[in-house]
């Protein structure tokens, strides 16, 4: 397992590519009204680094499916850019419209609850970016399912908030709070209400994520540091020591053989 940092340069067509779809992707859900611009703003330069992880580790025209595709943007940028791309989310009319117009495939699936409504073994690549934290019933059935769609030796890239980052150790050293980017607890079960989904329910370490992958039969192939470059010391340290930024990326492979394997 090697260790990167991500790119400080994003190639421009990608966030022209994503600049582009954000203007043109509205919400039906009016509750999405308000948060949906906030999304792009937070989100935009995530976005353009997880477009510019699957362009180098995925092959051009993959069959790849996004698990949480709302908003639509990196399905629709991935079509634009030539994959055979899928998605699946909780409730994909929140967009309904744009996906329509966009012609993007998006199925519906409570994925903690339901399988995926595909066959096994139907991509070569899964997206499961910034959702592992929302998971609130059963993550090690959603993550099964994912491996079962997968090929053998298909990537799996999933990102999410790293809780020992910086901003995570001093978030819980001076602030007896536990996470590195969403705080409060009322907060973030009222995401339920306020806009159809969970907020986060727990943030990971790498080494946390990394044992359930392997355990699930994965294999993680690279650890991806991401975000931070804050002012004063906190910028200083992330630039510093890099497993200390607030975001990573995992790239897992599938193994033809689960440790879970011998246990059935």
């Amino acid at each position: 397992m090697r260790t990167e940092v991500e790119p400080r340069r994003i190639p421009e067509r990608s966030r022209a590519l994503l600049d582009g779809l954000a203007a043109r992707i509205r919400p039906d859900d009016p509750r999405l009204e308000a948060w949906y611009p906030r999304y792009v703003r937070q989100h935009r330069r995530r976005l353009a680094v997880d477009l510019a992880l699957v362009e180098r580790h995925v092959r051009l025209g993959a069959r790849i499916l996004e698990v949480g595709a709302i908003p639509p943007l990196t399905t629709a940028a991935l079509a634009e850019l030539g994959y055979a791309v899928r998605g699946v989310d909780l409730a994909p009319a929140r967009f309904g419209r744009a996906i329509a117009e966009l012609g993007l495939d998006v199925a519906e699936c409570d994925i903690e609850r339901q399988a995926l409504p595909f066959a096994d073994e139907s991509f070569d690549a899964v997206l499961f970016n910034e959702l592992l934290e929302h998971l609130r019933i059963d993550p090690l059935f959603t993550l099964r399912e994912v491996r079962r769609v997968l090929v053998p030796g298909g990537l799996l890239l999933l990102s999410t908030p790293n809780l020992r980052s910086f901003r995570g150790l001093r978030n819980l050293l001076l602030h007896n709070q536990g996470h590195a980017a969403s705080a409060g607890v009322y907060e973030q079960f009222e995401k339920l209400e306020t806009l159809g989904h969970m907020g986060h329910v727990r943030e990971y370490t790498t080494r946390e994520v990394t044992e359930l992958l392997e355990r699930l039969g994965y294999r993680v192939d690279v650890v991806v540091y991401r975000g931070g470059h804050g002012r004063g010391p906190v910028g200083v340290a992330e630039r510093l020591a890099p497993s200390l930024r607030p975001f990573f990326s995992l790239i897992a492979s599938r193994l033809s053989r689960s440790p879970e394997d011998g246990d059935r």
